[in-house]
Formats: C-alpha cells, structure tokens, sequence
C-alpha cells in the first residue's frame, strides 16, 4: 500500500509552487551572512548586494541537478550501512531534547548518563538505523565542549551511522574529525560518508553565520547536508500552506546551490519540518492537518528536484504519555510513510514538542513502526497464503484456530506487539490493569538489557580520546 507515495498537490500546483519558490529567490532574495558564502555565490555570478543575494532560477537548477539522488552512509561498522534515497525509510531516535523521562524517575535534566542509556536503547532497536548525537543533553557537561562527550557516546556505544551534532562550523569540523578517525580516514569517509550534518535557515530567508558555516563543513568534508527549513505556518511562514511551501522551496534549494558550489556533487536532502502554530499558545501544533499535508507535499518537492528527502517523525505536541501524544504521533507516522520520506529523524521518544525524550514513548513508537512496516508488505497472494488445503481440511462450520496451518505461521503472519494486547477487562484488570505507558516502563528495561556493546579498537578509542581531550583544552580555557 506504500508502493506509490501519496500525492496532496495536482502537477499544476506543484509547479506553481515551485514558480513561486524561483520567484522568491530572483526578486526577493536570501539574506547570506557569511562572507566566504557570499564570495562563492558572488564568484557564480550571482547578484550580491550587501548580505542579500538574489539568485538565478537556471543556476539554482542547475546546481541542484548535481546533488545525488542516492547515497550510501555507513557506520563505524561498514554492515551497518544505510542506503538513503528513494523512500528508504532509515529511521534515528528523538533528538535535541534538553530533558529526559521516564515513569520512575520522572522529568529531568538531560545527562550523559541518560544519553549513553538512550542510545543504548537505539542501538539494540532494529527499527532505528540510524542515531543522533544529542538525543538528550548532558547538562553537567559544560556547553562549549559538550558536544565532543556526545559525539564520542554515539562512536563508542553503537557502530551505526549518525547525524552528527552541529550548531557552528567549529562543530560540525569537530564532528568530521571524530567520524574520520573512527571511520578509516578522511579520504574513506568523502568516499562514503559517515555522519549527516543538519542546517536550518533562520525562516523566513536567512542564512546565519553558524549555519552557513555548518553547511561548507559538511558540504566540503563529502558529508550529506539536509537543508530543513523551520516552517511554522503563521509564524515564521505566512499562514497558508502554499506560500510557506514556496518559501522552503527558497531556503532548501539555496542551500543546496550553496553547497554544490563548495563541492559539486556534495549529498544534500530536501527537508521539510512544517507545521502549523496553536494561536492560544504561539507554539507548534504537532500532529495537526497541516503538518501531515505539509510532510507529504515536501515529499512531493523533494522527489520533483530528485533530492533525497528528510521528513516526518514521531512528532507531536503533547506534554504527556497520553491520547494526544499517541494521537498526534500517529497522524505524523502516518504522513511520514506516505510521504515516501529517506531520513525520518525524531522517529521515537519525541514528547512534548521534542523538549523530552521519553523512554516510555521510545517503546510505544517503536511498536507503531512495526505496524506501519507490516503495512509496507502489503497482502501477500501466494498458494501458502491462499490456503486452499487449510479451508478444505476445515469445511464449513470448522475453526482454524488449532489449524496446522495457523500454527505454523501465526508467529510471523499474526502481527504480535508486547504493549498492545486484546484482553478481556476483568483478566486486564487481575493482571493489574496497566495502562499503556506504565507497560511500556518494562519493555523499554528489556531492550536495554538486551543491548550488546559493539566494542571499539583500542587504538581508534585512544586516538579519539586524544582528539578530544585536545580540543576541550582549548575551548573550556
């Protein structure tokens, strides 16, 4: 049922969509601060007039047209590689969250305790494939150099590819080091890359210095680089979806252009993080309409540039465990799948706007995922499936219930979640009558327990010890 992704803009209106985004960066322009950016831009013969940039639609097309449609990102373990493009679906953990939770220990600040725990629990999921370094802060660590200690948990507990945390250019260098040290080498990782950085323009059409900086890093480093435009309709985009739609078409393809001039050829994604804002309050409506048309429009972008595409996640607004969460989170699942979406960040563990990663909802997300993956397979029509001799044995009137046939595929063909059963209310309630978050308290314990460390050579852990030890003398001074 996934086959085709789902289509929210008719041909004409896609293209008017994108008419708009074009008339947007030739008569308006992009705000640009940061010199080297401006002199590349300036060098391509765009037009440059102080920070703004107006730039050529047959330039920008022309620059998009040299990013990948597909790339391959490996982790520290070369088996762990992900191919990203084409609907590929790679799901990472919740991440930028500055709190933690779970039902025992309540609300907190994050720590590197906490986040070591939480990608752990990442890494023995075989839904997430790919981590974020900052799932959770650690708010101990002092904030120049913390992100080094997150960076080096994500190379030490798991073997799998990461986005790398960056918010200045200094740090997305940093990032680069550390996953060439661990990853064979600079030369190995422009090759095939080994972390994916992410840029968000100051909307509406703004390039800052910190994130123009991150942007060449990664670019010039061969790390891909999703462009994710921070779309709040009414807020940092005009309140109907068409305008804010054009206006991310600006800001993702500049970023692009502005890559592919930094080195052509450079992975890039077309990100989409849009959502309407509740009015009462000023914050994001996660889970809304408007979020779920805006994930699967952006799909619709991407592929018509034939961009890799960064979109949807288990998003929602809810401060709680609860229906909304539950409700919302499966609204943006729902969109992501159909969107036809590559790199799916915030997959599990987003609550309350993304302020907290909940261990609970870690494990009720993963469960959603499962089903939406069974989903993927579609109804199989095949002689085992079909059954005949099962419904000849039976007749009419018979139960399949103690079937050969059900027992030998009930475990794989019967879709079984360990937090979703159907139960009777009184064996429900004699077995405690658990709600669906307070179960969840012990299956996320289960897969921690399971996880197994993927170790680390001696000498790279050594050399990325020093790398960083270097480092933190000079920015904690």
């Amino acid at each position: 049922m996934f086959d085709q992704p789902l289509a929210v803009l008719a041909p004409d209106a896609l293209d008017a969509v994108h008419d708009q985004g074009m008339r947007i960066l030739e008569e308006i322009g992009v705000e640009v601060r940061h010199e080297p950016a401006l002199a590349l831009l300036r060098s391509a013969g765009q037009s440059v007039e102080g920070t703004r940039v107006h730039l050529d639609r047959g330039f920008v097309m022309e620059q998009v047209a040299k990013a990948p449609a597909h790339f391959t990102l490996r982790g520290r373990n070369p088996a762990r590689a992900v191919e990203i493009g084409g609907g590929s679906l790679v799901h990472t953990p919740v991440g930028g969250s500055p709190f933690c939770s779970d039902l025992e220990r309540g609300r907190r600040d994050g720590t590197l305790d906490a986040y070591v725990e939480l990608t752990k629990l990442a890494h023995a999921a075989d839904a997430i494939r790919c981590l974020q370094s900052g799932v959770t802060e650690a708010s101990e660590i002092i904030e120049t150099s913390r992100y080094l200690d997150l960076d080096y948990a994500c190379l030490r507990w798991s073997d799998k590819p990461y986005v790398c945390y960056g918010t200045s250019g200094e740090k997305a260098a940093d990032g680069v080091e550390l996953a060439a040290i661990a990853c064979g080498g600079r030369e190995a990782i422009a090759q095939t890359p080994a972390i994916i950085g992410i840029v968000n323009p100051n909307s509406p059409l703004v390039w800052d210095s910190l994130m123009a900086d991150c942007l060449m890093t990664w670019a010039a480093a061969g790390q891909p680089v999703a462009m994710t435009p921070f779309m709040l309709a009414g807020a940092t985009a005009p309140v109907s979806l068409a305008a804010g739609l054009s206006l991310q078409v600006a800001e993702a393809l500049s970023g692009v252009a502005l890559a592919q001039l930094v080195r052509p050829g450079a992975p890039c994604l077309y990100g989409s993080f849009f959502s309407g804002v509740d009015m009462r309050s000023g914050g994001p409506a996660l889970g809304m309409p408007e979020g779920v048309l805006a994930t699967l429009a952006g799909g619709q972008l991407a592929r018509r540039y034939d961009l890799p595409y960064r979109g949807g996640g288990g998003l929602c607004s809810g401060n709680a465990v609860d229906a909304q969460s539950a409700y919302e989170t499966a609204m943006m699942l729902w969109a992501t799948y159909h969107s036809g979406s590559d790199l799916v960040l915030h997959a599990a563990g987003w609550l309350e706007g993304g302020l907290t990663a909940s261990y609970e909802k870690f494990v009720l997300d993963l469960d959603v995922l499962r089903m939406f993956e069974r989903l993927r397979e579609g109804v199989i029509v095949d002689a085992e499936h079909l059954a005949f001799d099962a419904i000849r044995d039976e007749g009419p009137g018979g139960m399949f219930l103690a079937s050969p046939h059900t027992l030998e595929h009930f475990r794989d063909w019967l879709f079984l979640s360990p937090l979703f059963r159907s139960q009777a209310h009184p064996t429900w309630l004699k077995q405690g009558g658990a709600t669906a978050d307070v179960a969840a308290v012990a299956v996320w314990k289960r897969l921690l327990d399971s996880y197994e460390d993927p170790g680390i050579d001696a000498a790279i852990d050594e050399e990325l010890r020093t790398f960083i030890a270097r480092r933190k003398a000079v920015l904690d001074e």
